[in-house]
């Protein structure tokens, strides 16, 4: 049966490619050129047109205070009221976008965003790759612990072998190496693929490294867990661009706007409504 299928089909194609072509690999090709030829005149004359007055924001929309999804169903948190913020000082719209954490980072290299919104961490690695705006924020890391751990009650208590949490792609590595050095131990990195916080409240994992904020908040939302201690070590927060034209020309306008809300007391504002502590400014004890 198969085979008299294989024949009739060959038979078929034959008769098609007198009169059509079998097969669509060359016609795909060109049609495929005329599409992208199209998009491209099509993507000019909408930039001519004004829409390259939006700003594509990716955001994974999980982390408590800064961006995640309301009861409501909508976006809301000291990022997204900071990107908002920046649109009506600089005329641009905020497109923000949803999807996964790793997916963001091609896209923003490969032009299809134009930066991140989620508590960007500024690190010498991804200053290489990217031109970050202004400051927006400054947090001093602190570590998360499941409250009925006992063997943990004072960030004296830290050993060596003690497990913490590390996401995948962040930055979380360089706090990890920094808090190793700052009490000469050698904790052992768990890695996660999006949140662990839960391993912690479980007993799976014994330390969560996470900016203050982001630990007063989650603390108040996920039970079973208590703020170890603070470290000395500063998270200091931005916004990412790719390094080109247009990026710079985005990092420029939107530090502008930043300076401006640190300058007239917006960004202390809104830090204060979401973490209720000021996080504008950079605290002069922390590295």
């Amino acid at each position: 049966m198969k085979m008299r299928r294989k024949i009739l089909g060959m038979l078929l194609c034959v008769v098609l490619t007198a009169l059509v072509g079998c097969g669509a690999k060359d016609s795909d090709k060109s049609g495929g050129a005329a599409k992208e030829e199209s998009a491209k005149t099509e993507a000019a004359e909408g930039s001519e047109e004004g829409d390259d007055k939006v700003i594509r924001v990716g955001c994974e929309a999980t982390t408590p205070g800064w961006i995640q999804t309301g009861n409501d169903g909508s976006l809301e948190g000291y990022d997204f009221d900071v990107w908002q913020e920046i649109g009506k000082r600089t005329g641009y719209e905020i497109d923000y976008q949803v999807m996964d954490w790793d997916a963001m980072w091609p896209m923003l290299e490969s032009d299809r965003l134009d930066s991140v919104g989620e508590q960007i961490s500024v690190t010498e690695e991804r200053e290489k790759k990217y031109t970050f705006s202004a400051p927006y924020a400054y947090n001093v890391y602190c570590l998360l612990a499941a409250k009925d751990n006992d063997k943990l009650k004072t960030m004296d208590d830290l050993k060596t072998g003690m497990t913490i949490s590390c996401e995948t792609n962040t930055s979380d590595e360089i706090i990890v190496n920094a808090i190793n050095k700052e009490y000469g131990i050698e904790l052992k990195p768990t890695y996660y693929d999006g949140m662990s916080v839960q391993d912690v409240a479980l007993g799976r994992c014994d330390l969560w490294p996470r900016a203050e904020t982001s630990c007063n908040t989650t603390v108040k939302e996920v039970d079973n867990l208590k703020i170890l201690g603070k470290t000395n070590i500063l998270e200091t927060n931005a916004y990412p661009f790719a390094k080109t034209e247009r990026g710079e020309e985005l990092a420029k306008a939107v530090s502008g706007a930043l300076d401006e809300m640190r300058s007239d007391g917006t960004l202390k504002e809104l830090s204060e409504k979401w973490f209720g502590i000021d996080i504008s400014e950079k605290p002069a004890n922390a590295q």
